[in-house]
């Protein structure tokens, strides 16, 4: 009887063991798979910025003689109340619907939240697209002026 007895708390000490081990395991896994969706997000989000800004930058103008964006963003830069691109239309105001329009058409359609700015000083931005986010993945281009360095930025919120 009592070698039934130490074979049965054998037994039940194995359980307990072998319960505690499957729930440590499912313990790790699901803090692992937390860890790498929040990882893939921010890539994600990282990736997006990067590739809105080079299309944007490279993407060449429908009515504006075929220039590229980055051109009349430059225009922009060096004459904001004196127009020399763009068939006598502002260069400032012809970046600026441009660029709402291809924000419109991708990120405001996949419902993607974005912050989009053009500036000298980050505090007085020339061009400004979408609303304020706090938890964002930025993407920051310099774009070469005359002048100095214009600055391109765009958070995407998440």
């Amino acid at each position: 009887m009592k070698t039934a007895k130490k074979g049965q708390q054998d037994v039940m000490g194995l359980a307990i063991v072998i319960v505690l081990i499957i729930i440590g395991i499912l313990v790790i896994a699901k803090l692992n798979s937390f860890g790498t969706a929040s990882y893939k997000k921010d890539y994600e989000r990282s990736e997006i910025a990067s590739s809105m800004l080079n299309t944007l930058l490279s993407t060449t103008s429908r009515g504006c003689n075929g220039i590229s964006m980055m051109q009349i963003l430059q225009d922009c830069a060096g004459n904001p109340n004196n127009p020399r691109l763009c068939n006598a239309e502002n260069s400032c105001a012809y970046f600026e619907q441009q660029a709402k329009e291809i924000f419109e058409n991708t990120l405001d359609s996949w419902k993607i939240n974005y912050k989009f700015s053009v500036f000298y000083n980050e505090e007085i931005p020339i061009i400004e697209l979408g609303k304020q986010c706090i938890n964002k993945k930025s993407e920051l281009f310099p774009v070469p002026t005359e002048a100095e360095n214009l600055f391109i930025k765009l958070d995407i919120c998440g």
